[in-house]
């Protein structure tokens, strides 16, 4: 499931980022036909890969052990469905997915509604991966499920990733419909969106939880012997809760349990029948133990701020990996292009790096704190029950009976054999759970401080502000070379250089936008202010500037416009019409009016001071 987790978001992110031109076909139903082969080839090689596996471990599976084989059962899972992204990646940058989506009515005032088809590809195909996976794993794992009920199985477990998303987007959705202007304006600002995900996911981690547990399916448990042990268990310690269920993954046959909520009320343990049968009473107070740690330590928090971290940055970095693309000119050519195919082959190669960003984040770094987050639990575990006995005997149990390789760690859970010898060694050494407590607080500091810098550097940072203004001004240029008069690129131009505080370079671009248009109000009042304030004397012509100062106010008498004339005839030492002039812009001026105030007490210090006064 949290492979799937990853996969879903990359699917996700790839959809997204895709240019929805025309491409190579220009019928849906050729993209639909070619798709279609696509699943049919992936269905083919699905049944030869999982047959080949099957064959591998028949005649020597005793001898391999079932450790071994459920290890490259795993594996070439992973590896199917990677392939798949490959072939969702394929149906959207060449086959016109997204383009074709959107052509159907409502969804392109509903993003939910595109959203959902696409990830109901990509689901078809990990369908498929399950679907012709059965056998080998039922050889593998000796688990009494036919083959549809565990197709289906799967699936319910998996869509609950979609649930936050779905809620997300609807309500995106929902809000972009508002004619409410001011509202409107801050969704489409980054801090905005940030903050509506923020907000949403942290009500939907706090009320999701119901609609999860009737989605799977879960029950109460039956009045047990062993029911009354695990919840008198946790009336002991003090444990708030809403209900031990049951947990019917693949008909209850894998042995596991876990913990959703973070408000009591909402709080659920799930048991798998298996576990609980499994298990005695004694180990199941550890597996109980081990889930109030993950509440105990606020683990379920932390997943939130770790989602909230990577939206933080994922702005950023998608904003970096731009610009730092289009400054290369092959792929600043590629974007620049009219034609629709070569602006998704763009497109594709950005999604390169911010997929990389994301297998990065999730797996390795979310990752390391998820495999420490999960032994700090068996400490936690150990500590509640008074030894470390129970809890090591119901990992031993569990890796025994479900097949799973005690040496083989997840990249979010560390190996069985590596976390009961680390239990082993707190229980010989109490001092090992204080330092392993210790440190995961100091790498969890410096990870969320780092992420707050980073979020504040790519976003609202100088770095970002000059990269920007760097691509800019260097895909503007390259547009100059192929439409040498264009005057919105001069303007677009001489922004981008007003901006970066290059007064010569915007100078230049402002005379070129009154060469092509003399009469451009703005341009003469910009070049006009650059004549009369420049720090460099170099561009200083005091005369001039008063002359298109006032061929600007001609054109338009604004406060800005007031303030620039004002400003030409106070350096020019005509301090009575700068006084004029500057009141005139006070009295319009709805907004800025402090800076207009200091102008005037400026000009009027300068007119006292001047000779004769």
């Amino acid at each position: 499931m949290f492979n799937n987790i990853i996969y879903v978001i990359i699917v996700v992110v790839i959809f997204q980022l895709n240019y929805p031109g025309e491409g190579f076909f220009d019928s849906p139903l050729t993209s639909i036909f070619i798709l279609f082969l696509l699943w049919l080839n992936f269905t083919i090689y699905c049944k030869y890969r999982f047959s080949r596996l099957l064959g591998l471990y028949r005649d020597s599976f005793a001898a391999a052990g079932q450790g071994r084989a459920s290890l490259d059962y795993q594996s070439l899972v992973m590896k199917l469905s990677i392939l798949s992204i490959v072939i969702f990646a394929l149906s959207v940058y060449l086959l016109n997915l997204k383009y074709w989506l959107l052509k159907i009515p409502g969804f392109t005032t509903f993003s939910i509604l595109p959203g959902s088809v696409a990830i109901l590809i990509f689901f078809t195909f990990l369908a498929t991966i399950w679907y012709y996976g059965y056998p080998a794993y039922y050889a593998f794992f000796s688990l009494p499920v036919e083959r549809w009920p565990y197709v289906a199985s799967n699936l319910k477990l998996n869509l609950p990733i979609l649930f936050p998303w779905a809620i997300l987007t609807v309500c995106y959705d929902l809000l972009a419909l508002l004619t409410w202007p001011s509202i409107k304006k801050i969704f489409d600002t980054q801090i905005g969106q940030f903050l509506f995900f923020a907000v949403f996911l942290t009500l939907l981690v706090l009320f999701l939880p119901p609609l999860i547990k009737y989605w799977w399916g879960c029950s109460a448990l039956p009045e047990t012997e062993k029911k009354e042990g695990m919840v008198n268990f946790l009336r002991e310690a003090g444990f708030k809760y809403r209900d031990i269920v049951s947990w019917p993954i693949l008909e209850g046959h894998i042995m596991t349990a876990g913990v959703m909520g973070l408000l009591p009320k909402f709080r659920y343990i799930l048991v798998t029948d298996s576990l609980i049968n499994t298990l005695s009473e004694e180990e199941l107070k550890a597996v109980m133990a081990h889930e109030m740690g993950h509440i105990r330590y606020r683990h379920i928090l932390f997943y939130v701020l770790f989602l909230l971290g990577f939206m933080a940055i994922s702005f950023g970095l998608f904003d970096l990996f731009f610009y730092l693309m289009a400054l290369q000119p092959s792929l600043l050519t590629l974007l620049s292009s009219q034609k629709e195919l070569q602006s998704s082959i763009f497109y594709l190669l950005l999604s390169l790096p911010i997929i990389l960003s994301i297998i990065l984040y999730f797996r390795y770094i979310m990752g390391f704190f998820m495999r420490n987050f999960e032994r700090q639990a068996d400490l936690y575990s150990a500590k509640l029950i008074g030894t470390v006995e129970p809890t090591i005997r119901s990992l031993e149990k569990i890796a025994h009976v479900s097949g799973q390789s005690r040496h083989h760690p997840s990249w979010h859970h560390f190996s069985i054999a590596e976390r009961v010898e680390f239990l082993w060694r707190s229980g010989q050494d109490p001092q090992l759970v204080r330092h392993h407590s210790r440190r995961l607080v100091l790498f969890l500091t410096v990870f969320f401080l780092l992420i707050a810098s980073l979020g504040y550097t790519l976003n609202v940072g100088p770095l970002k502000t000059n990269l920007e203004n760097i691509a800019l001004t260097h895909i503007l240029n390259r547009q100059l070379i192929e439409s040498s008069e264009n005057i919105e690129i001069y303007r677009a131009l001489a922004y981008v250089y007003h901006r970066r505080g290059n007064t010569a370079k915007a100078k230049g671009a402002y005379e070129n936008i009154l060469r092509l248009h003399p009469d451009d109000g703005v341009a003469l009042n910009n070049l006009a202010w650059i004549l009369a304030t420049a720090q460099d004397t170099r561009l200083l012509d005091y005369p001039k500037a008063l002359t298109l100062a006032k061929q600007a106010v001609g054109i338009e008498r604004s406060p800005t416009f007031l303030d620039t004339l004002a400003e030409a005839y106070y350096v020019n030492g005509f301090y009575d019409q700068a006084l004029e002039i500057i009141k005139e812009a006070l009295e319009k001026a709805s907004e800025n009016r402090e800076y207009f105030a200091r102008q005037l007490k400026k000009f009027k210090k300068g007119a006292e001071g001047a000779p004769g006064s």
